[in-house]
């Protein structure tokens, strides 16, 4: 590392990168040897109030702030330049002092950036490069990957405006919805990432003239990190060194989960077990989703809603199907708001306080006001106080809530709830902060206590399964897509969401095959987007099928059931190559599902497929996503491929039209690769519980490897070779060989 000083500025570099700077006027630049990375960057703070809504019907957030004109700095003096460290200051037109520390490490940049007086917002930007773009930000739930032109605000950034959108609504930008799954977080197709170290709300990036990222100074200090490793893949990897790798789970979480929006007796639980197990549908969870428990958020089993739990849990976990939980990280006063039981006990207790309310909130277990009082706001499932999972004690307080059903038998917990969103900037938590200041650090501290729960109890086998993100929540369990329409629109930006959140490190991916919301919110999800729904389900890591209607695949008719069997069967028999892919996330961060950009960086349309992508190294995976389509044009990697259904050879590079009647989906097998299955009557009924080290194996190879040689490794550890015409496997093990 060095730095170097003239009057004109100070660079400062380690290795090929080097941050430039011209003091007067004030703009940076990085370099990584000959290449630009990042030109024309300013710093500015801008005055300002704000005042954000939550709309608790539908968890959407509308942004109100009222700026002041942005301040930028003109001219800085340099205060510190040593080898490691640089230090810039600087006094606004308006006498704002700014004060910018940056340092330069190895693929590195840091930036932070901070002001006295406290302004509204601290934003860095930079001239946005010709026919830049960029992706990531978590789940966008657009039709698009490349997120230029836009401006976002995080937590903030979703609308529904689809083909049941009132005029109305659209002419104002749409139907606020959840905006679960935000990330600072972005890959740019100029040689660059960039990651905002931030948990306060409303930080922006405006990307509609050049790249502006910024956050409100409430927050603390703006930290921008510009990482430059060669690769979108290598970049996404460094990011992941910095906020967690994606966790390799338990086999069974990468199967096929049922779920209702509600289960209102044991019976209905039953019902859909048995009706699996009937219709000869391979299944591995059933989700019990709210309510279950004697109020919001007991974690005790309501006795007349399951009046035999332990039985019930028993009884499936010994035909191999495992029990999942929902909760929310919240304690009640009253529920009567929310889904209740229909029996006349249940609804007398829901509206009342949880009986461990109080003795929390006298423990201090709860998110706290500005008085010291707990801090109480309305959900969507009656209202009731978060709890402080900044506090060691409230922490251990409700993972021992937790223990006695995940003893019971329960072996996965739907973790829903916990967005930043609804934590005003006032609220106080135990280790200091402020909403301001941690709102969205909320979610991940959430998903490490209830992984810790299930650890302590199942370990190495309980599956967390969890909605709400920002940086570092990949690397703890499932996550899902939230909540969607049943209609063709929000299937579109589902795929685009699932592909903007593995591009922001999201590996161990899911979402509610048929939506969750149903058809205009009264009907439940039509025949054909249901099958082609199913068929998105099949080529992603866990298909969980969930609902606010029957969305059974019986209740349909004899083709939707054999085409929901079938991929169901098939989503069951790739589990082995899905869980070697979720290994390499593990060890790398290339996440199972791969928009084109992290598969071949020099491939010019990497940015721009939305509605395509690869499924682990092998696989191209192209969903319907339009009604009445029977086929559809497809943008294929460059390279040989095979059509999965019929074998026929397409060389990628452009675009191809592909047959898509009703029952099949676009798919291609890269030519050379080895794709390592189960044998379909090995887990017609589910994975069970065999371990996967002694199931038996098919292995294909597809085409022709270029170097005559191809393998494939498990997650388990075994080897798959081939090698001039004969197989080998290591260590030794059942497995069939074919080649197509």
């Amino acid at each position: 590392m060095r730095a170097e000083s003239t009057e004109a500025g100070v660079t400062l570099a380690h290795g090929p990168l080097a941050l430039e700077i011209v003091l007067d006027p004030l703009a940076f630049s990085v370099r990584r040897g000959t290449r630009m990375l990042v030109s024309g960057g300013a710093l500015w703070a801008t005055a300002g109030s704000a005042h954000d809504q939550l709309i608790e019907l539908t968890e959407g957030v509308i942004v109100h702030e009222q700026l002041g004109t942005p301040e930028r700095l003109e001219r800085a003096e340099v205060v510190l330049a040593a080898a490691d460290e640089l230090r810039l200051r600087g006094r606004t037109t308006t006498g704002r002092e700014l004060r910018l520390d940056a340092t330069v490490e190895h693929e590195r940049v840091l930036l932070e950036l901070s002001a006295e007086p406290e302004p509204l917002r601290l934003a860095v930007g930079w001239d946005r490069a010709h026919e830049e773009q960029l992706t990531g930000f978590g789940a966008r739930h657009q039709a698009a990957l490349d997120q230029s032109g836009r401006r976002m605000h995080l937590g903030a950034d979703r609308a529904y405006t689809g083909p049941d959108c009132p005029p109305d609504m659209l002419d104002v930008g749409g139907i606020p919805m959840g905006d679960y799954l935000p990330v600072p977080w972005a890959l740019s197709s100029a040689g660059y990432a960039v990651w905002l170290e931030t948990a306060g709300t409303a930080t922006e990036f405006d990307l509609r003239e050049g790249i502006a990222a910024s956050c409100r100074a409430a927050a603390g200090a703006l930290r921008v990190h510009l990482l430059t490793d060669p690769t979108p893949a290598a970049r996404l990897r460094r990011y992941c060194r910095l906020t967690g790798f994606p966790a390799l789970l338990a086999e069974w979480g990468y199967g096929h989960w049922k779920s209702r929006d509600i289960y209102q007796h044991q019976d209905d639980v039953l019902e859909d077990f048995e009706g699996y197990e009937r219709h000869r549908l391979p299944l591995d969870a059933v989700v019990i989703d709210s309510p279950w428990a004697t109020q919001y958020n007991t974690w005790r089993f309501n006795p007349r809603q399951f009046p035999d739990a332990a039985g019930m849990v028993g009884g499936m976990r010994a035909a191999g199907v495992r029990t999942v939980v929902w909760v929310a990280p919240w304690m009640n006063l009253d529920s009567a708001y929310g889904q209740k039981p229909p029996d006349g006990e249940s609804e007398r207790s829901y509206g009342e306080p949880a009986p461990d309310y109080e003795p929390a909130a006298a423990a201090g277990h709860f998110v706290k006001e500005p008085s010291g009082e707990p801090f109480v706001q309305r959900w969507w499932m009656g209202t009731g106080s978060p709890v402080d999972f900044t506090s060691a004690a409230a922490e251990c307080w409700w993972r021992e809530l937790a223990r006695p059903v995940l003893e019971l038998g329960v072996e996965g917990i739907k973790a829903d709830g916990a967005e930043g969103f609804y934590f005003p900037p006032d609220v106080r938590f135990a280790d200091g902060r402020t909403g301001a200041r941690a709102a969205w650090a909320y979610p991940e501290l959430y998903r490490r206590s209830m992984q810790r729960a299930l650890d302590e109890v199942h370990p190495g086998q309980g599956v967390l399964f969890a909605r709400s993100g920002w940086s570092g929540t990949q690397a703890q369990g499932f996550t899902w897509g939230g909540d969607q329409a049943s209609d063709f629109w929000s299937l579109r930006a589902l795929v685009a969401a699932s592909l903007t959140a593995a591009a922001s490190g999201y590996s161990n991916w899911s979402h509610d095959v048929g939506g969750y919301i149903g058809r205009r919110l009264v009907e439940r999800c039509p025949k054909e987007l249901l099958i082609r729904w199913v068929q998105f389900g099949c080529f992603s890591p866990l298909f969980h099928a969930h609902g606010r209607f029957r969305q059974e695949a019986w209740t349909y008719d004899h083709e939707t059931l054999d085409l929901y069997r079938e991929y169901v069967l098939l989503h069951e028999r790739l589990v082995p190559y899905v869980r070697a892919a979720a290994a390499t996330a593990a060890r790398s961060g290339l996440p199972i599902m791969r928009p084109l950009c992290l598969i071949d960086p020099s491939d010019r349309r990497g940015f721009s497929v939305a509605d395509a992508y690869g499924y682990g190294p092998a696989l191209w995976v192209a969903p319907v996503l339009e009604h009445g389509a029977g086929e559809r044009v497809v943008a294929l990697p460059r390279g040989e491929w095979i059509d999965f259904w019929t074998g026929e050879r397409a060389y990628g590079g452009d675009e191809v039209t592909a047959r898509a009647p009703l029952e099949r989906i676009p798919v291609w097998v890269r030519s050379g690769s080895i794709l390592v299955t189960y044998p379909a009557e090995h887990v017609a009924a589910g994975l069970g519980d065999a371990d996967e080290r002694e199931r038996p194996l098919e292995a294909t190879l597809w085409g022709e490897p270029p170097l005559g040689r191809s393998s494939a490794r498990l997650a388990d550890g075994t080897r798959v070779r081939w090698r001039k015409g004969r197989w080998s496997v290591e260590p030794r093990r059942e497995v069939s060989f074919s080649e197509r």
